[in-house]
């Protein structure tokens, strides 16, 4: 936390940022939904909605992909950006598929200001806290309108959790080392909610109400966090960009910007490429990322053996 305040506060300690934040973070449905509509603009760009992929492959000209209903798109290559499930890293590195449990979950809710009773005065940064070995990230974010005003934007709050393995094997998001999926509000035993409710009463307001609010409502998700250091990045004409190619914790804060450098290093690999060239120009790619991403990943693990134990 390189500039910030660190300070006691009731027996939690506080990271405060260096400045507020002058731009309201923004909720990933908000950044989904840009990138959507820029898609959207694009003549060149087609979009496909509710399409599942079922299988991948390639030869030496071509690569595809095959949807579950039987449909086949062919092109020069295929790149896979489909998380850290993904399906073409099986293709690119079938070694070492999947990406493995970090040893902890991140609850996650978000809650309109104007739900809350909190009095005091709204926060204007974020914060990062640390109580009784958990972590807790505040984050206040602009309304579904844009808005800052008092009363009309949103609590965002990230609970980072190393107490509930047991938990997460119970209900399936987690088997055998490798998360499976999220668990929402509807899959946790009431004992659970009860528990994450008066366990948040250790953070200060208006984070606490905010969590509380969520847990009441059955808003809130629990996300099992995954870490993969990728072997490789491409092969032959497949290439992997995004949490497809490196899964780092989101502890390090860098996994958008690493999605966004793997897009703007195959845009500069590809510019010119000649259909032939494309696997050589994917090896390029690899040759430029391959290192910066491992070093990402391993560096967030190094924070998931601390806090996991």
């Amino acid at each position: 936390m390189d500039g910030s305040l660190l300070a006691r506060v009731t027996g939690v300690t506080r990271f405060v940022g260096n400045s507020p934040l002058s731009a309201m973070a923004a909720p990933w449905t908000a950044v989904r939904e840009a990138l959507r509509e820029a898609a959207e603009s694009d003549s060149r760009i087609e979009l496909h909605h509710d399409l599942h992929v079922s299988d991948v492959g390639q030869d030496a000209t071509h690569a595809w992909a095959v949807s579950e209903d039987g449909r086949r798109f062919d092109g020069d290559l295929l790149l896979g950006a489909d998380g850290h499930r993904s399906l073409l890293r099986r293709h690119v590195a079938p070694e070492r598929p999947d990406a493995d449990y970090a040893g902890y979950v991140l609850w996650l809710g978000m809650v309109d200001e104007a739900a809350l009773s909190y009095p005091g005065r709204r926060p204007t940064s974020w914060d990062m806290l640390d109580a009784d070995g958990d972590i807790l990230f505040g984050i206040p974010v602009a309304g579904p309108d844009g808005s800052t005003d008092a009363g009309r934007g949103r609590i965002g709050w990230a609970w980072y959790d190393a107490r509930r393995n047991d938990l997460l094997q119970r209900t399936g998001a987690v088997a055998d080392g490798v998360v499976q999926n999220s668990v929402r509000a509807r899959d946790l035993p009431d004992e659970t909610l009860a528990e994450l409710t008066k366990e948040a009463r250790r953070w200060p307001r208006p984070w606490r109400d905010a969590i509380q609010h969520s847990i009441a409502e059955r808003e809130v998700i629990g996300t099992p966090i995954a870490e993969y250091v990728p072997l490789r990045l491409a092969s032959g004409r497949l290439a992997l960009v995004g949490n497809a190619a490196l899964v780092p914790t989101p502890m390090t804060g860098q996994g958008f910007d690493a999605s966004v450098l793997d897009a703007e290093a195959l845009a500069q690999e590809l510019w010119d490429a000649a259909p032939d060239g494309v696997p050589a120009r994917l090896e390029r790619y690899e040759r430029v990322r391959l290192d910066d991403v491992q070093q990402l990943v391993r560096g967030g693990q190094r924070f998931s053996r601390s806090f996991a134990g």
